[in-house]
């Protein structure tokens, strides 16, 4: 009993890990010639405009720790942008099921429920875009679902935290 249980345990860890980043970029583009970045977004009406300062300027932070330097948007060699979405009540692909039975003198019992669950989840899209062109030649997003915070500053650290996590891949100069 105790290692359908153990199993059952690692099972619902396993349902409830972290999702990956999707990146996507152009191999042709010359990323390497790149130095300076402007970081073009504006607030959508009825969106959190504070959330979007502080995705900003964990953008800003992590450009300029991988060598890039901010600057105005007519003088960028590249432009970053970036768009959340957020979705109410997502259901959760993992449910709790409880069975019992007995195989002896051809009797049985069996009981089940499911119970689903749901919560708000949240995704993140970063760009970055050719200014000559227009075109994205390097992207990535990143779907979780959305904590719940005590305080500012523990909003400010996930932001930091999950925009890392996503420009992790671009490289540094």
């Amino acid at each position: 009993m105790f290692r359908y249980i153990l199993l059952f345990i690692l099972l619902l860890m396993v349902g409830c890990s972290s999702k990956k980043v999707d990146i996507d970029y152009d191999p042709s583009f010359q990323i390497n010639s790149l130095k300076t970045f402007a970081i073009v977004h504006k607030s959508r009406e009825g969106y959190n405009i504070l959330n979007d300062e502080r995705v900003r300027e964990a953008i800003k932070l992590e450009m300029e720790l991988k060598g890039y330097v901010s600057t105005a948007e007519d003088a960028a060699d590249f432009y970053i942008t970036f768009e959340s979405i957020v979705k109410k009540d997502v259901p959760s692909n993992v449910g709790v099921g409880l069975g019992l039975g007995t195989f002896s003198s051809g009797l049985g019992l069996s009981l089940g429920t499911v119970r689903g669950f749901s919560s708000d989840e949240g995704t993140l899209f970063i760009n970055m875009i050719d200014p000559a062109t227009q075109k994205m030649f390097w992207y990535a997003l990143l779907t979780q679902k959305i904590e719940d915070f005590e305080s500012p500053q523990e909003r400010t650290d996930y932001f930091n935290k999950t925009v890392g996590v996503m420009l992790k891949e671009f490289p540094a100069k």
